[in-house]
C-alpha cells in the first residue's frame, strides 16, 4: 500500500468538469510555482510524482490538494536543514520528557545534550522530524480504530498541560508493532490524502507499554500540523521542556 500522500491521480473523463473541479482552494501548477517560490516545471514535478498529491484533468490542467500543499511547506521546512537519525531523535524526545535513553551511547547522549541547550524549539521539531512518518486515513470506528494504538498529537494532548482540548474523535497513534499498512487493513482504515485519522511509523529501540507517547513526543509530533494553534502549542510545549531540562542539567 502507498503512503497516504502517494494517492494514484484521477483525470477528469470531460474537459467541462474544470470550472467544477477548480474550486477556490485548488491550486493550479502556476500558482503552486508562486506560493512555493519554484519554477512551474518544478511544480509540475512536485506533482507528477505525487510528492505533492493533486490531480490532472482531461485538458491535461493539473490541481494540487491545498491541504497536501500546506503538508509539503511545513515538511519542507522542517526537513530543510540536517535531522538526526531515528534511534538519536528518540533519545532526545526521551530526554526532554525527563525519561532515561538507556539505548544511547554516553557520546551520543552527549551530542543530544548539547542539542537541547543549544536549540530553540522550532529547530528541535526540525531535527527530529525524520524519525517516523505519518500515514493519513479515514475510518468508519474511531474508537475501534484507536484500540491498539499509542496516543500522541491532539488525542494526547491533556498530557502538555496547554489549553489544547483532548480530541479522541480522530485517530492520532503509533502502531505498537509491525507494519502501518498491516494495523491499518486489520482496523478497516481507509487511506485518504486528506483523511484525518494519522498513523505513525514506530521507529522506536524499545518496546514501549503505554497508553501515550511521552510529552515530548506529542509535542513534536503536534508541531507537522496545519493548524497554526495546535502547532503554537506545541512549540510552547518543547521550549518549555527546554528550560525545565536546562534547570535541571
Amino acid at each position: 500500500m502507498k503512503s497516504a500522500l502517494h494517492k494514484p491521480i484521477r483525470a477528469c473523463q470531460n474537459t467541462s468538469q474544470v470550472g467544477s473541479y477548480l474550486t477556490l482552494t485548488d491550486l493550479t501548477a502556476s500558482q503552486l510555482s508562486e506560493r512555493l517560490g519554484v519554477t512551474r516545471r518544478r511544480a509540475l514535478e512536485l506533482l507528477r510524482s505525487e510528492t505533492i498529491t493533486g490531480r490532472q484533468l482531461a485538458n491535461g490542467t493539473w490541481l494540487a490538494d491545498p491541504k497536501a500543499v500546506a503538508r509539503y511547506e511545513i515538511s519542507a521546512r522542517r526537513g530543510s536543514g540536517r535531522t538526526l537519525d531515528a534511534s538519536t531523535a528518540w533519545g532526545l524526545l526521551w530526554e526532554l520528557s525527563g525519561l532515561d535513553a538507556d539505548w544511547l551511547s554516553d557520546s551520543t547522549r552527549a551530542r543530544a545534550r548539547r542539542r537541547i541547550r543549544n536549540s530553540d524549539a522550532t529547530s528541535i521539531a526540525a531535527v527530529v522530524a525524520s524519525r517516523t512518518r505519518a500515514h493519513r486515513y479515514t475510518s468508519a470506528n474511531t474508537e475501534r480504530a484507536a484500540a491498539g494504538l499509542i496516543r500522541t498529537g491532539r488525542s494526547a494532548a491533556s498530557l502538555l498541560g496547554t489549553d489544547l482540548i483532548e480530541d479522541t474523535r480522530n485517530v492520532a497513534g503509533y502502531v505498537r508493532s509491525g507494519s502501518v499498512d498491516d494495523y491499518a487493513s486489520a482496523h478497516f482504515l481507509v487511506e485518504h490524502v486528506n483523511g484525518k485519522d494519522v498513523l505513525y511509523e514506530n521507529t522506536l529501540p524499545i518496546s514501549y507499554g503505554a497508553d501515550a507517547m511521552p510529552p515530548a513526543v506529542i509535542a513534536a509530533d503536534l508541531s507537522a500540523s496545519t493548524d497554526t494553534r495546535e502547532r503554537s502549542a506545541a512549540l510552547s510545549t518543547i521550549e518549555d521542556l527546554r528550560l525545565r531540562w536546562l534547570a535541571e542539567h
